[in-house]
């Protein structure tokens, strides 16, 4: 996807169509210089302003473009760059796109941009983010010219913004088409079918992206490393697999050397049968390397932005298959930090792999925060449904950091409590830990994971069950039945906004959530 800024107003740019946002009232174009010439061109009442409103008209000379696309943005009052990005993504969605083969699309800014809430740097990256998430599709193997023909929009022509905001827009624009294009990534990671996505691809894939960014720096570690840090937790579930298990390490060394790093911990399972706790339907496991994609791509546009921060990101790759050689439920696994575990369900796996990681990354790069990202527990998906992540951790300030991070890409993060009332059902008459206590089941993983942070690390865990891969109608950015790259914008927003600044207040300047999950000015 190009980017590029017009000269001309928006009237003026001569483009395959010109998309025209406007808030919904009873003359939505009354504060566009052609929006007399184009009210012309349907009849009054056929466009209000509505959220989820597109029409599309031939120009007739109204306009310099082609054709016209007018998109509702809803209220006024709830403006902000998540509306103006999930609208403009239907756009780009759109079959007009296709049927009408628009390849440069034109996007004034005039109204979009004006509304007190919505900053120019918040605008820009809204249509980064709208462009690429909306022409977003997987065809990796579609065979040429069979079952999908689709037209795509080649440019994006930002037209008609104010001078005093260009620069401001053109920073969020070029910064959000970074974190979306990682995202993307992301997205087809976890995409890809096991047979194409095995712990070796995984790993390739993180090498081949550290070798084409400056100082972003690739390790695997292969099963006989892992052996020797007695890695027994991570290496029980490999057990079954054919394919060896691999601990994948991106290094990024942005900030200034001896301070402490951001630490991200993602699940690496490119497929999970459940073990010998046979899953009933294991459709859609492709999928459970979601945290592990999403921590890979989040160092890649980490080291992308060239952010001045101290990040280290890993994965523990690996599949969770029934053999001869697989572990049984009531296995008992000698984990890296000392601890042992009662294996009471073998689709547990998740926690007995991140555990693994989680020391390691303590031990050996003694982070200021760590983060661990999973696609955990369906438990996680009854709590809080697929647009939220279940966010669980140690310590309030990071938290409430995170809180804010998803808020300020337009995602939904929701804190669930860790008590120690429920920690007791994670005891074992046999071993020191069972890896399984039962309901509350996103809360009790949680706490298993709790049991190896290190006394005074600050440590958050989010439970992507939900959100990693959206099954349901559009929402938002995403296509329907997707992955969605979640969370890597958070986890970037994160790093960039708060990491970096450690005595970052929420302040009115950044906003603040409301129940819708919007952001706000205070």
């Amino acid at each position: 996807m190009n980017f590029s800024y017009a000269k001309e107003t928006s009237e003026n740019v001569k483009a395959d169509a010109l998309v025209i946002p406007a808030f919904e009232s009873d003359n939505p174009l009354k504060d566009y210089a052609c929006g007399l010439a184009v009210g012309k061109l349907f009849l009054k009442g056929d466009f209000t302003g509505k959220s989820g409103q597109i029409m599309v008209l031939p120009a007739q000379g109204a306009v310099k473009a082609d054709r016209v696309i007018l998109l509702g943005l809803g209220k006024v009052e709830k403006a902000c760059g998540k509306v103006i990005a999930d609208a403009l993504a239907d756009v780009y969605r759109h079959g007009s796109i296709d049927a009408q083969k628009i390849k440069t699309l034109a996007v004034a800014t005039e109204v979009a941009g004006e509304p007190e809430a919505v900053k120019a740097r918040d605008l820009g990256r809204a249509i980064a983010d709208a462009a690429i998430f909306g022409s977003y599709r997987f065809l990796n193997h579609h065979t040429k010219d069979k079952h999908v023909k689709r037209v795509w929009v080649e440019k994006t022509i930002i037209a008609g913004m104010p001078a005093k905001h260009l620069a401001e827009v053109k920073t969020g624009q070029e910064r959000g088409a970074v974190v979306a294009t990682y995202t993307c990534h992301a997205r087809d990671l976890v995409n890809e079918p096991s047979n194409f996505m095995k712990p070796r691809h995984l790993a390739k894939f993180a090498k081949d992206m550290a070798a084409k960014i400056p100082g972003l720096k690739c390790r695997v570690l292969e099963k006989p490393e892992l052996e020797k840090l007695k890695m027994g937790s991570f290496l029980g579930v490999n057990a079954g697999s054919a394919d060896p298990a691999r601990l994948i390490i991106l290094e990024w060394n942005g900030g200034k050397k001896g301070d402490k790093p951001l630490a991200y911990v993602g699940k690496g399972l490119c497929f999970d049968t459940g073990g010998y706790n046979i899953k009933p339907n294991s459709l859609g496991m492709k999928g459970d390397m979601g945290g592990g994609a999403a921590t890979i791509c989040a160092l890649g546009a980490i080291a992308a932005l060239k952010l001045p921060i101290n990040a280290v990101g890993v994965v523990p790759a690996t599949e969770n298959e029934i053999s001869g050689t697989a572990y049984h439920p009531g296995d008992i696994l000698h984990s890296m930090s000392g601890q042992t575990i009662e294996v009471d369900n073998t689709d547990a796996e998740g926690r007995l792999i991140l555990c693994d990681a989680l020391t390691y990354t303590q031990r050996n790069y003694k982070p200021r925060v760590v983060v661990d990202m999973a696609t955990l527990t369906g438990a996680a998906v009854v709590a809080v449904g697929s647009k939220f992540v279940a966010m669980m951790g140690n310590d309030a300030e990071t938290i409430e950091h995170f809180e804010h991070a998803f808020n300020r890409v337009g995602e939904n993060v929701w804190e669930l409590p860790l008590p120690d009332c429920y920690d007791k059902l994670l005891d074992s008459p046999v071993a020191d830990m069972k890896n399984i206590g039962g309901n509350p089941g996103t809360i009790t993983a949680g706490l298993f994971l709790r049991r190896f942070i290190d006394e005074g690390q600050k440590w958050v865990h989010l439970d992507i069950a939900g959100s990693a891969l959206y099954d349901g109608d559009n929402w938002g950015l995403w296509n329907a039945k997707s992955p969605t790259g979640s969370p890597v914008r958070a986890l970037v927003e994160y790093a960039e906004h708060c990491f970096a600044n450690p005595g970052h207040k929420l302040d009115s300047e950044h906003g603040h959530k409301h129940g819708d999950g919007h952001l706000h000015k205070h």
